[in-house]
């Protein structure tokens, strides 16, 4: 079952699922507007929950300009 541990709303959201933490950022552009969704490795995971939010924020950044490169869940 996924389990929202933290979201700023059109930020960012942070799920986890099956051990897994999921960072989910929404864009407008693109049409019709994105999820864009990336899975953290090990050693972000352990920053993230020591540390929290701010131990992602580069990646959030990084999603936000190159979301091209990550997987992208359409709105419609």
């Amino acid at each position: 079952m996924k389990k929202i541990l933290e979201k700023k709303e059109w930020e960012y959201y942070v799920f986890e699922e099956n051990n897994n933490i999921e960072l989910s950022i929404p864009i407008a552009k693109p049409n019709p507007g994105f999820d864009i969704i990336y899975t953290l490795n090990e050693s972000e995971k352990e920053n993230y929950l020591n540390v929290g939010i701010k131990a992602i924020e580069e990646r959030i950044e990084d999603m936000k300009i190159n979301f091209s490169n990550y997987k992208m869940n359409s709105w419609r």
